[in-house]
């Protein structure tokens, strides 16, 4: 499956597996609904989540801020699947599509 046929519950689950994993607490456990900062999470760990997100994802320069505009794994999962389904369209010299 390419990283553009995931589905939302899938980058979802890639996502809390990586913050589960920095913050040091069972996937289980984790509250999608709360702020990465409720557990924990400091800028090293976010950096370290976001790598971790684009080697999984095959997605490349990240914003560095996406985790603390998207603060929570409902959230972030969201805006990650937008830009995952986000494909360029290609145009022409000629303007055509």
């Amino acid at each position: 499956m390419s990283t553009t046929d995931m589905t939302i519950d899938e980058v979802k689950r890639v996502l809390l597996e990586a913050v589960a994993t920095e913050a040091g607490v069972p996937a289980a456990e984790l509250e999608t609904d709360r702020p990465f900062t409720d557990y924990g999470l400091d800028s090293m760990a976010a950096l370290t989540v976001g790598m971790e997100i684009e080697d999984v994802c095959g997605l490349s320069d990240l914003p560095v801020d996406l985790l603390w505009d998207h603060p929570t794994v409902d959230t972030l999962s969201e805006a990650l699947w937008k830009l995952m389904s986000t494909e360029p369209v290609s145009v022409a010299m000629d303007g055509t599509r």
